[in-house]
């Protein structure tokens, strides 16, 4: 594609042939030779660098939301005497939120542009920024080549499209947490946790006992038999709600802290050894184990979870994976029965007010909502607010994730003793 000094060359060039003719002169005419046989050169030089360009690769295929990923490919195989302007680009499909935050064209694979990098001179250098989670589809990539003197451009695919899995961010949460764990009740000595997650009592034995069962280092000690007695743990588990209405938050940022809000709950829950119980608003449900596979899949069920409905002030909606205007209605309008026990964490935005939002089937149930997107952290007095048929329902207003995570550990954490 010729640019558009090249157009105003390639103007001037025709235009001179005309002078010389009307003034009856052959002296303007070298100089238009000249120009045309430099834009052929170029038109040339740019059309053969397009098409011996490399293609695109990722650093990785999974990153964390925040985390920048690298796009390289190999330069053009072209003399080094040729100065040519090589640029990596994202492509136009790359969504929006994720565009690059540096893009090298100088050769030296460190992205400066100022050719002192450490890489080998071969390789070009894009940075993208993700700055939302989900599963995305980048490219496919173009590699554009300008010549020398920046006449004509040529653009070129650099590989297909990449496939690249944005995970939620997750945050420590503080404290000790709500749901912690709790041994069953059971009489008798407790030994030390042996065999996995299970507790040991003593007692007496009994005529018909199991003879493997008996505790031979206690019962030389007390001089009398004692058998083992196994006591199962009892698994709490953690409840979330998550609204994936964007019509109850201010913007796409507060619905990615709240994202990272529910991820780290649910990370959490697996490294305490709590069972995960979360729930959408568009109906999906995630029942995770503990330990790092029960966390390994709760990121995985978040970083598919995308916003339903447009965003206050967007005019173009931002749909889930594979859903429609029709199908994200008919699934944000509740109401939401959500079947917990002991505490339930709401996951909302700021702008949730009068829409409909979980109420837990059993009694006794309490609740905290997060809400996230306001300006400044608040807490407003237990009571029923927006969630009906819950007491005492805890709201909390936070700006970000970090925020949030602080005030639901000073409400769920352990009770303090008085002194």
């Amino acid at each position: 594609m010729i640019t558009a000094r090249g157009a105003g060359v390639l103007g001037i060039c025709l235009l001179l042939p005309a002078c010389a003719w009307l003034l009856g002169t052959a002296t303007l005419a070298a100089p238009a030779v000249g120009g045309l046989l430099t834009l052929g050169a170029a038109a040339l030089l740019v059309r053969a660098a397009a098409a011996n360009g490399g293609p695109a690769r990722l650093d990785r295929a999974t990153v964390t939301r925040g985390e920048t990923v690298t796009l390289t490919a190999d330069r053009p195989a072209v003399p080094a005497w040729i100065p040519l302007a090589c640029e990596l680009l994202p492509g136009q499909e790359t969504p929006a939120g994720h565009g690059p935050t540096r893009s090298a064209g100088d050769g030296d694979g460190d992205g400066d542009g100022d050719g002192d990098g450490d890489g080998d001179g071969e390789t070009l250098v894009l940075r993208l920024a993700t700055d939302h989670h989900g599963v995305l589809v980048l490219g496919p990539s173009v590699l554009r080549v300008t010549d020398p003197l920046a006449l004509f451009r040529r653009e070129s695919r650099a590989g297909g499209a990449r496939t690249l899995r944005v995970l939620p961010r997750t945050l420590p949460v503080p404290g000790a947490g709500a749901g912690r764990t709790r041994s069953a009740q059971m009489t008798g000595r407790t030994l030390a946790r042996r065999d996995g997650s299970e507790f040991h009592a003593l007692r007496e034995y009994r005529p018909g006992d199991d003879v493997r069962r008996i505790h031979w280092p206690s019962s030389a000690r007390t001089a009398t038999l004692l058998v083992r007695r196994d006591t199962a743990v009892e698994e709490p588990t953690r409840y979330v709600w998550l609204d994936t209405r964007a019509a109850c938050y201010p913007d796409r940022p507060a619905f990615e802290e709240a994202v990272d809000t529910a991820a780290s709950l649910a990370v959490d829950a697996a490294r305490r050894g709590l069972a995960l119980r979360l729930w959408t608003s568009d109906g999906a449900v995630l029942t995770a184990s503990p330990g790092p596979s029960g966390a390994a899949r709760s990121l995985e069920f978040l970083t598919e979870v995308g916003p339903a409905g447009a965003f206050p002030g967007q005019d173009r909606p931002e749909l889930a994976p594979g859903a429609d205007d029709a199908t994200a209605s008919a699934r944000s309008r509740g109401p939401y029965r959500i079947a917990a026990r002991g505490l339930l964490t709401v996951v909302t935005g700021e702008s949730a007010a009068g829409h409909p939002l979980p109420t837990p089937t059993a009694g006794g149930c309490a609740v905290v909502a997060l809400h996230l997107g306001s300006a400044a952290p608040r807490a407003e007095p237990s009571g029923d607010g927006p969630i009906v048929g819950s007491a005492p329902v805890r709201h909390r207003h936070a700006r970000d994730a970090e925020q949030a995570l602080l005030l639901w550990a000073a409400v769920a954490g352990p009770p303090r003793r008085r002194a």
